[in-house]
């Protein structure tokens, strides 16, 4: 098994933290986030990471070492993640997971990925689905739509941004993504082209809603996956021990997918 990790962007919204490093860097429990990433896929069993890097993409390639391939997103300042992923596709073949670089997500979300059969996501059916978060729906535990402009009354959840692709429909995904950015829409999110295949391809979802994960976006994000996330992973804690509504009430917190006590 393979996986891409896309981690070409800065992350503007984190404001100073982001200043001189993107923020796949930023650190935490005491390493930088894609080394959590890594360790997590080396441990399912995935033996080559390429990482699409772009700002400061020298400090991504030293912090992830060798056991990674870096591909460079020259152009990441003006374009996207399907830009990012539609490089790395022209570089590999055959089966791979995919990840955004920005989430800190327990080692079981991992597993429970590589080990479903076929093409899959992992979501949150806990979710509010807010605006800003890219919503999924699905049709007898099929995807049928995943967007972020979906009304939240008709999505079932939240892509977490852990994916695997089988051959099938990684060839399906490549092309689509090639013929999207050749109509000129580079700025797209990466998930438009599995979108747009979603009618071709099986591509199941794997609900994690009892388990800790987030993205980081903000400020109010990085401190959350520090002060909550983090240690309940850490601690070897397995379930996120129920929705707390204190947090969605919180407005530093609400836009975190992961309102729970952990």
């Amino acid at each position: 098994m393979q996986a891409v990790i896309l981690a070409a962007g800065r992350g503007l919204r984190l404001g100073e933290s982001t200043k001189d490093r993107p923020k796949c860097l930023l650190e935490v429990g005491g390493k930088p986030l894609i080394r959590h990433q890594v360790d997590a896929l080396r441990a399912v069993g995935v033996d080559t990471v390429h990482v699409v890097v772009g700002f400061h993409g020298d400090k991504v390639c030293e912090a992830v070492g060798s056991i990674c391939r870096c591909i460079i997103n020259a152009r990441y300042a003006e374009t996207n993640s399907l830009y990012s992923l539609n490089l790395a596709l022209q570089q590999i073949r055959g089966p791979f997971m995919l990840l955004n670089s920005d989430v800190l997500a327990h080692p079981e979300i991992y597993a429970r990925v590589a080990q479903t059969d076929g093409s899959c996501l992992a979501f949150d059916s806990s979710s509010d689905c807010e605006e800003e978060e890219m919503k999924v729906s699905f049709s007898d535990g099929r995807l049928r739509a995943i967007s972020k402009s979906m009304p939240a009354e008709e999505a079932h959840g939240e892509n977490v941004g852990i994916l695997k692709y089988d051959a099938a429909t990684a060839e399906l995904l490549a092309s689509e993504a090639d013929a999207i950015i050749r109509d000129g829409a580079e700025r797209c999110w990466a998930p438009a082209a599995l979108h747009n295949i979603a009618d071709r391809a099986v591509v199941r979802g794997v609900d994690i809603a009892d388990l800790p994960w987030t993205e980081i976006d903000f400020v109010e994000d990085l401190a959350f996956a520090r002060d909550r996330i983090w240690p309940t992973i850490s601690n070897g804690h397995n379930s996120k021990g129920g929705r707390t509504t204190g947090f969605q009430a919180n407005a530093a917190f609400a836009k975190v997918s992961t309102q729970s006590s952990t």
